[in-house]
C-alpha cells in the first residue's frame, strides 16, 4: 500500500442528470465534448485522470499549482464553449480542490482526502472552484488567488471545522457566491457496485447461538438451584424434569438464535460507483433504522441506536469507516441484513419510501 500527497481536483455537471432524463442524445453529445475538454486540460497542466464517472472527473497532480491553473483554465473552456448556447446546451461544472495524503492502490486513490475532496465540489457553485486551506494556503504564496473566505465550516460528517475558499463564478450574474448551507437530502442515485461479507474478528453467528445456549442454560440451572433450596426438591430431579418438558427446548431455542441474531457481529464492504456523499446517505439510512447521527471516533463513525430502540428492541451500535467510495460496515447481524436491504432499495428505486 502506497501513501503519496497529492493535489486533488474533482468536477461535476451541474444538472446533468436531469438533461440526462429530458434528453439521453443530447445530454451524451454533450458528455463526449466534456470529456474531450477535460482529459485535454488535464494532460497539458501534468495531471493524471484517476477515474472518469458519467458527468464527473477526478484527476490528481504533483503540483498545486498546476491543480490551480488546470481548473480555472477548464472552466475558462466550457465558458467559451457555452457562448452563446441556449441553457440546456451549455455544460456548466463546479470543481472541488484538496490536498493531503492518500492511499494509491491500483492505480485508484483513497482516504479520508477524498471525503472532503466531494464536500468541497459539492459547496461550489457552477463555474467557480472550491478548495481547501491546504491548498490556499500553498498556491497564494506563488499566485494571486480572488477567493472568498469561509472559517468554521463544517462539512458533513467529518469532525471539526474547516477553512475553505471559494473563487467568484464565472458566470456571476446568473450564480452568485454564499456561505456554504448544507441540503439534508441529496437527490443523487446511488448505485452500488459490490456488497461482500468480510471476515471479521468477532464470534460467528454459529459460535454465537451456541455461547447464547450455554449461558441461557446458565441461568436456567441456576434458577433451579434457588428453587431446589426453598421447595426442598432434589436438584437432579428438578433438572431431569425442566429438561424433559418440550416447552423448555421450543423457548430455549428460539431465545439462543434471537440473541445471537442481537449480538453476533456482521462485517460488510459496501462498494459505491461514486465517492460523492456515500457517508451521508449512510447517515439517513441509519437514521431511518433508528439510529442516532453518528459520532466520530478514531476514523470510525459510530451509530449508537435511539436510546427506546436500545431497551425495547435490543439494538445495539454500528461501526463504520468510509474510504472513499468504500464503506466498510459492522454491526448486529440482524439489523445489518436490514440495512443491507434498505441500501439495496435505495439503489435500485432512489427512493426512503419504504424506510
Amino acid at each position: 500500500m502506497q501513501k503519496s500527497e497529492v493535489a486533488l481536483m474533482f468536477s461535476d455537471i451541474k444538472g446533468y442528470s436531469r438533461l440526462l432524463e429530458l434528453d439521453e442524445h443530447d445530454a451524451m453529445e454533450l458528455l463526449a465534448i466534456h470529456d474531450k475538454i477535460s482529459q485535454e486540460v488535464i494532460t497539458e497542466y501534468n495531471g493524471h485522470l484517476v477515474k472518469r464517472n458519467d458527468d464527473s472527473v477526478l484527476a490528481s497532480f504533483a503540483s498545486v499549482n498546476d491543480a490551480y491553473l488546470c481548473s480555472l483554465d477548464f472552466l475558462e473552456r466550457l465558458k467559451a464553449f457555452n457562448e452563446n448556447k441556449l441553457k440546456p446546451r451549455r455544460i456548466l461544472v463546479s470543481i472541488g480542490l484538496h490536498k493531503g495524503k492518500v492511499e494509491i492502490r491500483n492505480g485508484a486513490i483513497f482516504g479520508q482526502q477524498m471525503n472532503i475532496l466531494a464536500r468541497l465540489q459539492a459547496l461550489a457553485e457552477p463555474g467557480s472552484v472550491c478548495m481547501s486551506d491546504t491548498i490556499y494556503n500553498a498556491i497564494s504564496r506563488i499566485i494571486d488567488i480572488k477567493a472568498v473566505e469561509y472559517r468554521g465550516v463544517e462539512l458533513e460528517n467529518l469532525p471539526g471545522s474547516h477553512n475553505i475558499y471559494k473563487t467568484l463564478s464565472i458566470y456571476r450574474d446568473e450564480f452568485k457566491t454564499t456561505r456554504p448551507v448544507f441540503q439534508q437530502k441529496s437527490d443523487f442515485r446511488y448505485r452500488i457496485k459490490e456488497i461482500e461479507h468480510v471476515r471479521g474478528n468477532g464470534l460467528s453467528f454459529v459460535a454465537t447461538t451456541l455461547s447464547s445456549l450455554i449461558v441461557i442454560s446458565g441461568f436456567i440451572l441456576i434458577a433451579a438451584a434457588f428453587d431446589s433450596r426453598h421447595s426442598g426438591s432434589a436438584f437432579r430431579d428438578l433438572i431431569e424434569s425442566w429438561f424433559s418438558n418440550p416447552v423448555l427446548y421450543s423457548a430455549l431455542i428460539p431465545a439462543s438464535i434471537f440473541t445471537a441474531a442481537l449480538y453476533a457481529r456482521r462485517k460488510m464492504r459496501v462498494v459505491f460507483d461514486d465517492i460523492r456523499d456515500v457517508d451521508r446517505i449512510l447517515s439517513y439510512i441509519m437514521t431511518q433504522l433508528g439510529y442516532r447521527n453518528p459520532a466520530h471516533s478514531k476514523g470510525f463513525m459510530l451509530f449508537r441506536p435511539q436510546m427506546a430502540n436500545y431497551f425495547i428492541l435490543g439494538m445495539r451500535k454500528f461501526r463504520a469507516r468510509v474510504d472513499g467510495n468504500t464503506i466498510v460496515l459492522q454491526g448486529p447481524y440482524i439489523y445489518m441484513s436490514k440495512l443491507v436491504k434498505m441500501l439495496k432499495y435505495y439503489e435500485q428505486t432512489g427512493k426512503t419510501d419504504k424506510f
